[in-house]
């Protein structure tokens, strides 16, 4: 990147800059973790020299939260595929069941929602169609953040809900359906080779 010719071909540097940023998602957390180890095995051995029990419940805390930092790190050390850094597409379909479907499907799309933003991550909504009396028949999302696809892809699927009906006055026992797909955003820089023995 530091080459003066770097920006003659656009593309081509853009692709670099989300490999780099990529790589930097992997290799900053782990520095820090590595860095506040040193720190937490200082506070111990203080702790220990003066004994002091203060210090000691606080290095017992930064202990857990090193831990539940070193779990979500090792879930994106875990995310190596190519395409796992990319944005992602999500699309949610109501299935069968009718009014149950429907609102099954609002409820998929209002967590996934939720989860994203909680996350930081950017959701535009670039379809969506009402249910016939509550809920949604379907409904698509761009999410936009590190790792979106990588998390979300794990989630397409047929996604089932059994639960008594707030919608039968019988207060019947219903099973809802609900198609949940998840594609990765790629570049338009994409290349498909076809060859003559497959045309």
């Amino acid at each position: 990147m530091a080459d003066p010719a770097f920006w003659n071909d656009q593309a081509k540097a853009q692709g670099v800059i989300v490999e780099k940023n990529a790589a930097n998602g992997k290799v900053e957390p782990f520095l820090k973790i590595e860095d506040r180890l040193a720190d937490l095995g200082a506070s111990i051995e203080l702790a220990k020299e003066f004994e002091d029990l203060d210090s000691a419940k606080e290095a017992a805390s930064e202990a857990e939260a090193i831990g539940k930092e070193l779990d979500s790190f090792e879930l994106i050390t875990l995310l190596d595929q190519p395409a796992d850094p990319n944005n992602a597409y999500l699309n949610i379909q109501a299935g069968a069941g009718g009014t149950e479907a429907c609102d099954w499907a609002a409820m998929l799309l209002r967590m996934y929602t939720r989860w994203a933003e909680s996350r930081g991550f950017k959701v535009t909504t670039l379809d969506f169609q009402e249910g016939e009396g509550a809920g949604i028949s379907g409904a698509s999302l761009q999410i936009e953040g590190q790792y979106a696809y990588g998390y979300l892809k794990q989630e397409r699927g047929v996604h089932r809900l059994v639960r008594i009906s707030p919608f039968d006055a019988a207060g019947k026992r219903h099973t809802s359906f609900a198609a949940v797909d998840i594609t990765p955003e790629v570049d338009t820089e994409i290349e498909i080779e076809v060859p003559d023995s497959d045309v």
